[in-house]
């Protein structure tokens, strides 16, 4: 489901992103506005879809927990790096608080700890138009629960919540107040999913909250977690789209560029979706590169093998008749074609797809919808190695 839905998304994204930069120069301001809604409309799409996979993921039991070494100064890092620039904008007070007795890892899926926080953070500054947003850990009061357990808290002052509208806001798709996803926009699936997590990681989230005067959303989870695995969670693949934003392990941070020219540089697209070939054609020639199209695995071999001068390969995964994967093993088992770069693109963006693309002989790898500024950026990184 993941693949079909993102699909089709992938080319609106890529090609409302083209028209929105209207690098030509010849939309109109208007139109110019028309192509950011569209890009806008696309995101907000895909923000749902994933979403809806995670919830159902979690609800059929099949969300699955890595517990591992977690350095809570990379937590403070990743809190900074993903919203100091969101409160610049709104001009709001975001700060971390480490507390001083605290260790210095903890043992919990940091992956999902994330997710969590991402979606409490985001809630924060959506909510708070003036004032302060503070994250703040320290290790819990035992009274709290009788394992020691940390205490993640996300303060701001914002809108506030009534305490009679405390349950409302973990529903899926309710809102404290019906009109706020109006006023706010979003799902409201955020909190409902980050408080399943919670559960799945062993802990529970408590609510503070006044009406007009801003909320304390606090994540309580054990320091040290011993999983029952005899719970019903199964261990799967899952969808990375919900964590591509902020994860490091999917759609790492776009690199740096090396100089170097596009234009007359070859690339060969396997795909066989032709609005996502249409797509991806359209934004390369922008950049006056050549661009050849297979779509099949055993289509781009050929297409390889009559076009030898062809600089790189951009192979879609989900392939008739031959898979990417298997297509990229037997280009690599051509001496000509051992060090070709080829950048691996899937719609289906599972957690281990990275490595399985890795181990099949992929020079790197990106999740559609594909950002056009990385995709760019990993072109001339593989083009200028």
């Amino acid at each position: 489901m993941s693949h079909e839905l993102r699909t089709p998304l992938n080319s609106l994204l890529v090609l409302a992103q083209i028209l929105a930069e209207n690098s030509a120069g010849n939309l109109s301001a208007k139109q110019v506005e028309y192509a950011e809604t569209i890009m806008s409309s696309g995101k907000d799409l895909l923000n749902l879809i994933n979403d809806i996979l995670d919830l159902s993921k979690i609800e059929s039991g099949k969300m699955e927990v890595h517990p591992a070494e977690v350095h809570l100064k990379a937590i403070e890092d990743f809190a900074k790096r993903n919203f100091l620039p969101l409160a610049q904008t709104k001009k709001i007070a975001f700060s971390v608080q480490l507390a001083d007795d605290l260790p210095e890892v903890i043992y919990t899926d940091e992956q999902r700890l994330r997710q969590i926080l991402k979606n409490l953070l985001s809630n924060a500054f959506k909510f708070t138009e003036k004032g302060s947003v503070l994250l703040q850990i320290k290790v819990a009061p035992m009274q709290t629960s009788a394992t020691p357990m940390l205490a993640i808290s996300v303060i701001d002052t914002g809108i506030g919540i009534p305490e009679e509208k405390y349950n409302i806001i973990f529903e899926e798709f309710l809102q404290a107040d019906g009109t706020t996803n109006r006023k706010y926009g979003g799902t409201g699936l955020g909190l409902s999913i980050s408080k399943k997590i919670a559960e799945l990681l062993g802990g529970f989230i408590r609510l503070e909250s006044q009406e007009g005067k801003g909320s304390t959303f606090t994540l309580f989870i054990p320091l040290n977690v011993a999983y029952d695995t005899t719970k019903d969670v199964i261990v799967s693949e899952v969808a990375a789209g919900s964590e591509e934003e902020f994860s490091d392990d999917v759609n790492h941070p776009e690199p740096e560029q090396p100089q170097g020219p596009l234009e007359g540089r070859k690339i060969l697209i396997v795909d066989d979706d032709p609005r996502n070939v249409f797509a991806l054609t359209a934004l390369l020639e922008n950049h006056k590169m050549d661009v050849l199209f297979a779509v099949n695995g055993k289509d781009g071999i050929n297409t390889l093998l009559e076009n030898p001068d062809i600089d790189l390969v951009l192979m879609d995964i989900m392939l008739p008749e031959m898979d990417g994967y298997e297509a990229m093993r037997h280009i690599r088992q051509m001496p000509q074609y051992q060090t070709l770069p080829i950048i691996a693109l899937t719609a289906k963006a599972m957690k281990y797809d990275r490595e399985k693309c890795i181990n099949a002989g992929a020079s790197d790898y990106i999740s559609k919808p594909v950002n056009l500024k990385q995709l760019l950026s990993l072109i001339k990184v593989w083009l200028y190695r």
